[in-house]
């Protein structure tokens, strides 16, 4: 049978970029490693906020991203 095990986790802050001609935004992004597994909602939510006062561009959100491997 197979099973998931945890390879790493990455926080990516979105950012808004330009807009193109045709009036498109095109984002920019920021992404952190290391993202601990058992961090809360609530935990990366102020650390997402936290680092994107440190950006001159206007934040939009964050997402977690986790990969995980079939053994």
């Amino acid at each position: 049978m197979a099973n998931l095990e945890h390879k790493y986790a990455v926080l990516k802050l979105i950012f808004e970029g330009e807009v193109t001609e045709a009036g498109k935004m095109i984002t920019k992004s920021k992404s952190y490693r290391n993202v601990r597994t058992n961090a809360t909602a609530d935990q990366l939510d102020n650390v997402a906020k936290t680092l994107s006062s440190f950006s001159d561009r206007p934040y939009i959100g964050a997402e977690k991203i986790e990969t995980m491997q079939v053994i």
